[in-house]
C-alpha cells in the first residue's frame, strides 16, 4: 500500500508490514517511490506542471487525488484510478480551486471526501470526487471577518479536516489563521472551540494540525504558531505544553502513537517563518513525548544539524508492531525512519521544494528566488 507525504494531505496510513511505495507532492508535481531491497527509486512523476498541495490515497477505491496551491490553471484537483499514470480534473461544485488540504471518512453508507480551499471553503463528495457540494456553515460562526493569513493578499485557508474517531458525524475543522471549528451533524452547522486562544498569543488563532488520542478520544492535541495544547475534554479547555521558545516552537506534523496514548510526536521549526532568513534557518527539529505532551526528547539521529530549509511534511506508517515516518523539505530532501523515529536516514535528495505555499522561498538564493518569481510571471502572462 502506498504512503503519501505531502504538506497538507493525509498523514497516517496503515498496513500489513512496512511500507514499500512512497508518493511525495513537490512543487513541481508528484514523485513515485518504490522500494527494492533496501533502495528508495523514482519510478515516474506527474503532474509536474503543479504546485502539490496535499495527496491522498484512498485504500477502499484505490483512487489517487492531489490538490494544488494555485488559481485558475494552477489550481485544481486531481484524481487518478491507475496509480497515477493518467488524471482527470474533478472540480465539479468546487467554488474555489486552490485546493489547502484533503481528508477522507469511512461511513457506513461509503466513502467521504472533504476538501479544504483558500479562500476559506469547505466542499464533501460522496460520489469520490466526481461531484462537490459547498458546507457553507463554516462561514456562519462568529468572527470570520478577523480570519487572516500574513504573506499577502492575507487570506486565510482550511488547514486540516479530522474525523472523531468513535462518532463519525463529528468533525473538526482548522482555519489557519482563525479557527478550531467543531460540528456534530456532518458538516452542516459549526461552532468555535477557543478557550486556547490568548491576547498574549504571537499569532490571531494560528492552528496547524490537530491529533486524537485513538483510545480517548476525548484528549485532543492541537498544534499552533504559539506551540502545542492539549485537551481532555475534546476541545472546551486547553493545556499550553510548549511555545515558542522550546525546541519545536512552530510545530505543524502531530501524530499520537496508535499504539500507545500517552506516545505524542511532534515535528515542525524552531520558531516562525518570519524568523527563518534573519535567523538563518528554520532548525526544523523532530521530537517525543512519552507522557502526552508533558515532557519531550529530541529524535534527531542520522538528521542533519541543522536540517537544510524546513520540514514541510510528515507522514507516519504504521503495521502491527511497528511504525515509520517520512520528512519532507523546503529543499527537496526526504527522510525516513523505521524506527519511530529513534534513527533516521536520507531517502533521497534533490526533489524540487515539499513545499506549504511559499514556505520554499525563504530558502532560495536570490538569483533562485529570481528565476521562480521570473517563471511565475511567464505562466501568469500566458495563461491571461
Amino acid at each position: 500500500m502506498p504512503i503519501c507525504l505531502s504538506p497538507n494531505g493525509k498523514t497516517e496510513y496503515a498496513g500489513s508490514a512496512p511500507p514499500d511505495e512512497l508518493i511525495v507532492g513537490t512543487l513541481r508535481g508528484i514523485h513515485f517511490f518504490e522500494r527494492t531491497g533496501g533502495t528508495w527509486e523514482c519510478r515516474r512523476t506527474a503532474l509536474d506542471h503543479l504546485h502539490i498541495s496535499a495527496l491522498l490515497h484512498e485504500p477502499e477505491s484505490g483512487k489517487l487525488f492531489a490538490g494544488c496551491h494555485g488559481y485558475g490553471e494552477a489550481g485544481g484537483l486531481f484524481v487518478s484510478d491507475d496509480g497515477g499514470a493518467h488524471w482527470d480534473k474533478c472540480v465539479e461544485g468546487l467554488v474555489h480551486e486552490h485546493i489547502y488540504t484533503i481528508a477522507a471518512q469511512k461511513r457506513p453508507d461509503g466513502i467521504v471526501l472533504y476538501a479544504g480551499t483558500e479562500p476559506p471553503g469547505l466542499f464533501r463528495s460522496v460520489d469520490l470526487g466526481a461531484s462537490w457540494e459547498e458546507l457553507p456553515g463554516i462561514l456562519k460562526v462568529p468572527g470570520t471577518d478577523k480570519w487572516t493569513f500574513p504573506p499577502p493578499p492575507h487570506i486565510a485557508h482550511v488547514k486540516q479536516v479530522a474525523f472523531h474517531p468513535n462518532h463519525p458525524d463529528t468533525v473538526y475543522v482548522l482555519i489557519e489563521q482563525g479557527a478550531v471549528l467543531k460540528s456534530e451533524d456532518r458538516g452542516e452547522s459549526w461552532r468555535e472551540l477557543d478557550s486556547y486562544a490568548s491576547d498574549a498569543d504571537s499569532f490571531y488563532r494560528d492552528v496547524h494540525r490537530l491529533a486524537f488520542a485513538q483510545n480517548d478520544p476525548a484528549r485532543l492535541h492541537l498544534a499552533t504558531g504559539d506551540g502545542l495544547y492539549r485537551s481532555e475534554d475534546a476541545g472546551e479547555t486547553w493545556e499550553h505544553l510548549q511555545g515558542r521558545t522550546d525546541r519545536v516552537g512552530y510545530p505543524d506534523a502531530l501524530f499520537v502513537d496508535p499504539d500507545d496514548d500517552d506516545i505524542v510526536y511532534l515535528g515542525g521549526a524552531g520558531d516562525a517563518p518570519e524568523t527563518w532568513r534573519t535567523e538563518g534557518g528554520a532548525f526544523a527539529g523532530f521530537i517525543v513525548s512519552v507522557d502526552a505532551g508533558d515532557s519531550w526528547q529530541e529524535r534527531m539521529a542520522g538528521l542533519p544539524d541543522p536540517i537544510e530549509g524546513n520540514v514541510e511534511a510528515m507522514a507516519m506508517f504504521h503495521w502491527p508492531g511497528g511504525a515509520a515516518f517520512f520528512a519532507g523539505t523546503a529543499v527537496g530532501d526526504v527522510f525516513i525512519s523505521e524506527d519511530r523515529g529513534a534513527h533516521w536516514a536520507l531517502l533521497t535528495g534533490g526533489l524540487p521544494p515539499i513545499s506549504k505555499a511559499r514556505h520554499y522561498r525563504h530558502f532560495l538564493s536570490a538569483d533562485e528566488k529570481a528565476r521562480i518569481e521570473g517563471e511565475a510571471r511567464s505562466e501568469a502572462g500566458n495563461a491571461a
